[in-house]
C-alpha cells in the first residue's frame, strides 16, 4: 500500500497544489471522507477529482458520495480538503508472521496484543458498509496499531458498532484481580468511541473527550474473571453526530494486578 499512496502522491503533488493553491488546508472530517487512508482506490480517484476541481464542479452531482455528507456542497470544503492532498501513514492490512515473540511485559496473557505479529489471532469483523479496518503504522509503542476508519454516516452497524475485533481466548485464574491496559487514539473530538468487552460483557468505555485527540493515551481497567479463559473484543462506534473518524487500539495487556 505504501507504494500505492507513494505513487499517488508524486503523480499528483505538483498539479494538484498548484489546482488549489488559492486555498488553505484544513484537514477536518471533509478532508477525512475525501481521503480515506484504509481505501488506496478512494484516495485515488479523490486526487483525480482534485486535479480538476472547480467552483462548477463541486457539487453533489461530481463530488465523491462518500464525502458529501461531511462536506456539502460549498466548493470552497473542497478547495480546503484538496489542499492538504493525500497524507496517509503507511499501512498494511493482512500483515502475518510466521514466528511471534511471547506477550510482553512478563505476565501479559495475550497473544500479539501489540498487533507487531499482525492480525492473527485477533478476528476483525466489519458489520457497517461505512466503515473499514486495517492495521497502521506507527503504534502507540511499535510499528503497527488495530485501527477502524469510519467513513462517513453509518449504514449497517450492529447493534451501534460498526467495526470490532476480537482476541483469541486465553487462559486466566478465576477470582484473580487482572489489570488491562491499553493504548487509544482518536483524530477528532468527534471521533466516536471504543467499547471494550470481556466475555461478550461490557467493561469499559473511553472516546477522545475522555483522553484527548490527536496522541495515544493509556487505559487502565481491573476485572475479575470468573471463567478459566477469556477473550477481549474491542468495538469501535460512531459518536452521536455521526462524524467520520479515525480510531486506534494497541498495546493490549492482560496480567494479574
Amino acid at each position: 500500500m505504501k507504494s500505492v499512496i507513494n505513487t499517488i502522491t508524486l503523480l499528483a503533488s505538483a498539479s494538484l497544489f498548484s489546482a488549489v493553491a488559492q486555498a488553505t488546508c484544513h484537514a477536518d472530517n471533509c478532508y477525512r471522507a475525501l481521503f480515506p487512508c484504509a481505501s488506496p482506490a478512494a484516495v485515488s480517484s479523490a486526487v483525480d477529482f482534485c486535479l480538476t476541481l472547480t467552483a462548477v464542479k463541486a457539487s453533489t452531482t461530481t463530488t465523491p458520495t462518500r464525502a458529501v455528507s461531511a462536506c456539502g456542497t460549498d466548493p470552497a470544503r473542497y478547495s480546503s480538503a484538496c489542499a492538504c492532498g493525500p497524507t496517509c501513514p503507511t499501512t498494511i492490512a493482512t500483515s502475518t508472521s510466521t514466528s511471534c515473540p511471547s506477550p510482553t511485559p512478563a505476565g501479559n496473557v495475550v497473544p500479539n496484543g501489540d498487533f507487531e505479529c499482525g492480525i492473527a489471532p485477533w478476528t476483525p469483523e466489519v458489520p457497517d458498509s461505512a466503515a473499514t479496518w486495517t492495521l497502521s503504522s506507527p503504534g502507540a509503542t511499535g510499528s503497527f496499531a488495530f485501527e477502524a476508519d469510519l467513513l462517513g454516516v453509518p449504514v449497517s452497524p450492529e447493534l451501534g458498532v460498526s467495526v470490532r475485533v476480537t482476541s483469541a481466548a486465553f487462559a486466566v485464574t478465576p477470582g484473580v484481580v487482572y489489570t488491562l491496559t491499553f493504548n487509544s487514539w482518536f483524530d477528532d473530538l468527534l471521533s466516536g468511541f471504543i467499547g471494550v468487552m470481556v466475555n461478550g460483557s461490557p467493561i469499559y468505555t473511553v472516546d477522545a473527550t475522555d483522553k484527548g485527540a490527536g496522541a495515544w493515551h493509556l487505559n487502565t481497567v481491573s476485572y475479575t474473571p470468573t471463567a478459566a479463559s477469556v477473550n477481549l473484543r474491542f468495538e469501535f462506534l460512531f459518536g452521536t453526530q455521526h462524524e467520520p473518524g479515525v480510531q486506534r487500539v494497541d498495546t493490549v495487556f492482560f496480567s494479574p494486578a
